[in-house]
């Protein structure tokens, strides 16, 4: 995995045992401070075979699914994004007589169905969500000799429902791994740019062209959705070899999960440890300028991410409150890094999932722990219409920080903590003492806490003082509590803050 190490935007940061750490952020927003942000930014990744879940038909819509994604809309002012695909997409057959929405086969590979076949009625779930932009994939995985013509078929009905909401449409999913699996040993990335242009050629001539919807025919494609583990292949190679000859580029997305379950995988090193994030994401930057180098207006996201390419089991590290830490830490250095969007992918039965959709193993549809990161993130970029963000190098593994410019003025501070504390260790929960250094007109801050019980708790979280929840009555997202917002007054220009062990502060500064 490439690396390197983040870059130090922000200086006079002393630590010193037993005394606050200075933290000094420019008032204008610096050179390397990332772009302004999408207000989109933090967004999702829908699954084919958890789709239904996820969004109902046109009889019975998931209100709670919609409910949790209209709650990103109120804090933004933009609709999260949502790509429907993944493996299960890439197995998917379209069977226009088929009067299920979906049938899977019983056989599964890591909590993904072998055989996934769709009908009319799946695309109905396209309808749920108001105001939504969709990227939705078509099968390149296929190789039968109606591979062309169900790729086309699903293009079709799918621009039925999404209609001028289309951002792109995808061909496939992580081809880099095709190699031996559903395709020979020595498939190469031309053999995939082969395939892939081909594809968008018929999609530009049969679906898009002279579509009502304002859409261009031509450039409505997002490529590669490479993970990086096939040799050979990498976003350079596959413009040098032509992925973009014919201008149907759009945008290009890659895949990223933090760790699987290698048995070095913890909580506290693996997830709640910034330099681990930073290296994780910083990977990017060669992929970004290879298409800044071809077309600047092509943008690089991350299509598919989240924390464990496992999926399943891994429950002590994926669904926890130190997870939703990890996912705040994760979005804003992504942010930093001029990584234009992640489509944080979901599932039913994922341990990293946001919420659970449906009644599902004795349960009812719930709230998860790694929500309340993404809401975390939105709220940093609130409505404000230029947010640029500044990483804060503290000096500590576990500890992350970063300036938030608005119309290029400081506006706030984020802390985290990642100090792992659980409510079976052994000593009280420490903190953190910060000297928070702001311009001379900032005279106090309201300060917003990200806080649960412990890293490996699973209830009892809340952002602001509020909680998010099912609710039996109706089958909507319900609150409770009550906005909790400190002030802090300034001293001689500085904000003196303290954050406890596994905890999340945000700082807004008056």
């Amino acid at each position: 995995m490439r690396s390197s190490s983040p870059w130090i935007l922000c200086s006079s940061v002393v630590a010193v045992f037993g005394k606050s750490l200075q933290i000094n952020a420019p008032e204008w927003v610096p050179n390397g401070a990332s772009k302004s942000v999408e207000h989109d930014f933090a967004s999702f990744s829908l699954p084919f075979h958890f789709f239904p879940d996820y969004a109902g038909n046109k009889s019975h819509p998931n209100l709670f699914s919609r409910d949790i994604v209209n709650l990103f809309y109120e804090k933004t002012g933009a609709h999260p994004h949502i790509r429907v695909g993944g493996t299960s997409g890439d197995r998917s057959i379209y069977n226009a007589s088929q009067q299920e929405s979906i049938i899977l086969s019983k056989e599964y590979d890591n909590g993904i169905p072998i055989e996934v076949l769709i009908g009319q009625s799946f695309f109905e779930g396209l309808d749920n969500f108001p105001g939504t932009p969709w990227t939705f994939q078509v099968n390149l995985a296929n190789n039968q000799s109606n591979g062309l013509e169900n790729a086309i078929l699903e293009a079709k009905i799918a621009l039925s429902h999404i209609k001028e909401n289309l951002v792109a449409f995808e061909i496939g999913n992580e081809p880099d791994l095709y190699p031996g699996m559903v395709r020979p040993l020595n498939y190469t990335t031309q053999d995939y740019v082969r395939e892939w242009n081909r594809y968008a050629d018929a999609i530009s001539k049969h679906v898009l062209k002279n579509n009502p919807y304002g859409h261009d025919p031509w450039k409505l494609f997002q490529a590669l959705t490479f993970v990086y583990k096939g040799d050979g292949f990498s976003t350079a190679g596959a413009f040098e070899d032509g992925i973009n000859e014919k201008g149907h580029v759009k945008t290009v997305s890659l895949h990223q999960y933090a760790a699987g379950n290698q048995n070095w995988v913890r909580l506290q090193n693996s997830f709640m440890n910034h330099t681990a994030i930073a290296g994780n994401l910083t990977q990017y930057t060669p992929d970004i300028k290879a298409i800044d180098d071809v077309d600047p207006s092509i943008k690089l996201l991350l299509g598919e991410t989240n924390s464990d390419y496992v999926n399943l089991g891994m429950d002590q590290v994926e669904g926890v409150f130190g997870s939703s830490l990890w996912l705040a830490d994760y979005l804003l250095y992504g942010m930093s890094q001029n990584i234009s969007r992640f489509n944080l992918i979901q599932g039913t039965n994922f341990g990293y999932a946001g919420w659970v959709p449906v009644h599902y193993n004795g349960q009812a549809p719930h709230v998860r722990p790694p929500l309340y990161g993404q809401i975390l993130a939105a709220d940093v970029i609130g409505h404000h219409q230029d947010v640029r963000i500044a990483p804060i190098d503290l000096g500590h593994w576990d500890l992350s920080a970063y300036a938030v410019y608005q119309s290029g003025i400081l506006a706030k501070y984020v802390v985290i903590n990642f100090d792992e504390w659980n409510t079976t260790t052994h000593y009280p929960r420490p903190s953190r003492k910060f000297d928070l250094h702001v311009p001379p007109k900032v005279r106090s801050a309201e300060i917003e806490r990200l806080i649960g019980p412990g890293a490996s708790s699973t209830t009892e979280i809340s952002w602001r003082g509020v909680s998010w929840n099912w609710t039996e009555e109706d089958g909507r997202l319900g609150s409770s509590g009550k906005d909790k917002i400190e002030v802090i007054r300034t001293q001689g220009g500085i904000l003196a803050l303290e954050v406890p062990s596994t905890q999340a502060v945000v700082v807004n500064l008056v």
